[in-house]
């Protein structure tokens, strides 16, 4: 009797999947949603689909001839930043993102501190920032690769006392946040004088 179940359950066991229904097309019987509309002068970073639903023209309930289910993708591969400057993978030129992927946007954290979001990779990201600067009025006194961040002089009409800032460039999910600090780098600079200097970077992405 024993016996009998145990060789029941490992048959069973083995072909358990078999047995579930595959549900991976019910995606097609989903309503679509209109797009969310961020409040006031608020900007919504990442509206780039990860999961994007496949023949979006062509929806369709049921399967189609010869489909046996659905393969959801993978999630993007999460890659660590490089902690020496000085790799000599780092020293290559990084390549553009493609498309508008690589676009910055001028907005605000979930404070109301003004932010440029740049969703690329960090490298190029920071080639661009040190590109822009060059264009500004901005001094760059020094700057620290590892840790992504440039010490800026800024000029009396910046309103900016004392004139001292850091430009710190961060990871976040949804690529490179850039934001104004103040010269101690404790804390983020005034608004108006933060929104100033990321104003005058920006125009020159």
């Amino acid at each position: 009797m024993h016996r009998s179940i145990a060789v029941f359950a490992a048959a069973l066991a083995l072909t358990g999947c078999g047995l579930l229904p595959d549900n991976s097309l019910r995606y097609r019987e989903a309503k679509v949603l209109e797009p969310m509309t961020p409040p006031g002068d608020m900007v919504f970073i990442g509206e780039e689909p990860l999961y994007a639903v496949p023949d979006m023209d062509r929806r369709l309930t049921g399967e189609r001839e010869g489909e046996d289910g659905f393969d959801a993708p993978r999630p993007p591969r999460l890659v660590a930043a490089a902690e020496d400057a000085g790799d000599e993978d780092e020293a290559e030129a990084p390549a553009p993102p493609p498309g508008q992927q690589g676009r910055p946007v001028l907005g605000k954290d979930g404070s109301g501190y003004p932010i440029i979001m740049m969703p690329t990779s960090f490298a190029w990201a920071w080639e661009r920032v040190t590109q822009a600067l060059t264009q500004t009025d901005l001094r760059v006194t020094d700057r620290n690769r590892d840790q992504g961040v440039f010490f800026l002089t800024a000029p009396e009409r910046y309103q900016l006392q004392p004139p001292q800032a850091q430009l710190k460039l961060s990871h976040t999910t949804n690529g490179i946040q850039v934001a104004v600090l103040n010269g101690e780098g404790t804390a983020l600079a005034a608004k108006d004088s933060g929104l100033a200097i990321l104003e005058s970077i920006h125009n020159e992405l």
